[in-house]
């Protein structure tokens, strides 16, 4: 009978707790919104390049692009949506360095790109490979989002930078470039999940650390 009541009571004291519900992660909520920024950045480009006249500034419009566009691309990497093999293989992206012989010119808090042609050669580009999750970094804290054209030395596209980057080089994609980042991210796909415990020796035992496997 006391057995019971005790029972019953851790009943009723667990009821009061009330009930938290949940599910797994899900790649297809991210991607599904990094396709439709992806798709916006090119449209904004696009106006950006034919300096279209539109109802919403193309400018404001794509600086939320690419802030949207990076922040699921984050979350793809942070909740294990992407295979191990992908986010360990540095991908294709293009760099400006910043001018050696030149001063340089901090730019207003308020400009999102302004004293680009005094801090860096823009008569060139340098090919490098950044990890993704480097490359969604930049993108999310970028602190430099402008858009270049018409230049005799390089192709038409977008510069980003984050705050620390932008003292040392700015990250330049044309569209097709830009847009090859994000099919990375959206043709990558996990087949096979592994989740479990480890202990202080690499075990799968205990309960203090956990190991994830994406393949």
């Amino acid at each position: 009978m006391v057995a019971d009541r005790d029972i019953e009571n851790r009943i009723n004291e667990a009821r009061k707790l009330g009930r938290v519900s949940s599910s797994e992660w899900q790649s297809y909520t991210w991607k599904n919104e990094l396709a439709e920024q992806r798709r916006r950045i090119i449209m904004h480009l696009g106006e950006a390049f034919a300096e279209v006249e539109t109802d919403n500034n193309s400018y404001h419009m794509l600086e939320k692009a690419v802030g949207l566009a990076a922040i699921c691309m984050r979350r793809l990497i942070e909740c294990r949506l992407v295979t191990d093999h992908f986010c360990a293989t540095p991908l294709e992206v293009h760099e400006i360095m910043r001018k050696k012989d030149a001063k340089w010119r901090e730019p207003f808090v308020s400009r999102t790109a302004s004293e680009i042609f005094n801090n860096y050669d823009m008569t060139g580009r340098q090919l490098g490979r950044k990890m993704p999750k480097t490359i969604s970094d930049k993108m999310l804290h970028a602190r430099v989002i402008g858009v270049l054209c018409g230049s005799t030395y390089l192709p038409d596209g977008l510069l980003i930078a984050s705050d620390t980057q932008s003292k040392k080089q700015l990250f330049h994609f044309s569209p097709r470039e830009i847009t090859s980042i994000f099919d990375a991210f959206l043709e990558d796909e996990v087949r096979q999940t592994y989740d479990g415990y480890l202990d202080q020796d690499g075990q799968f035992s205990g309960t203090g650390k956990v190991f994830a496997t994406r393949k």
